[in-house]
């Protein structure tokens, strides 16, 4: 796997991880305030110090190979709804964010019937590919709303354009990147994943 993986799972108030080159640092901190729940991201890169916030918590970084970027998946709602994903470049004048999600929720689009409308997939990056390239999970929520739920399937998608490159089935995902799967998607039952991707086809 590439890139430096660390994850808040909402233990912890506050953490930090170095970049891969030892250059920079990106830290999380989960703050509440009035009931609200969001996260502030700190980067430090030599002297200078930049900062943005992302609603919600329960935050992944996952540092690219050559350090000029990182991700961050996302929790920004409850209920096994609402996991997004970002991309921020570091440069010289700030953070640059690039939405992962919007072009995977495209892609994805509405493949099953679920009782409520509107439910976007939950989003994550899984791994870095390279250092132009990151592979995104796009899972059916995993409540009962939604058939087949906690299927998913994944995409390539190249930075910092954020365009979707190619799509992989759950079956084709399980068999190629299974070091990046974690419990939830390595146990995700194949056969109802099969029923309604056996219609969809690769982006090429």
């Amino acid at each position: 796997m590439h890139g430096t993986r660390l994850r808040n799972d909402g233990g912890f108030d506050f953490v930090s991880v170095k970049s891969p080159d030892g250059t920079k640092s990106v830290s999380i901190k989960i703050v509440e305030d009035k009931g609200e729940l969001y996260t502030t991201v700190i980067v430090r890169s030599g002297s200078q110090r930049f900062r943005t916030r992302l609603d919600g918590f329960r935050s992944e970084i996952l540092w690219s190979p050559d350090s000029r970027a990182f991700a961050v998946n996302q929790t920004e709602g409850g209920g096994g709804f609402d996991q997004r994903t970002y991309v921020f470049y570091v440069e010289q004048g700030g953070l640059r964010k690039v939405d992962v999600s919007n072009p995977v929720d495209k892609a994805f689009g509405s493949p099953v019937r679920c009782d409520a409308p509107l439910l976007p997939p939950n989003t994550a990056i899984l791994e870095w590919l390279d250092k132009t390239r990151v592979l995104v999970v796009a899972e059916i929520v995993n409540v009962s709303v939604c058939a087949c739920s906690g299927s998913f399937e994944t995409y390539e998608v190249g930075l910092p354009a954020g365009k979707v490159l190619k799509r992989y089935s759950q079956a084709e995902t399980k068999s190629r990147f299974a070091t990046s799967l974690g419990c939830e998607f390595d146990g995700a039952d194949d056969a109802c994943a099969m029923k309604w991707q056996v219609r969809r086809h690769d982006i090429r």
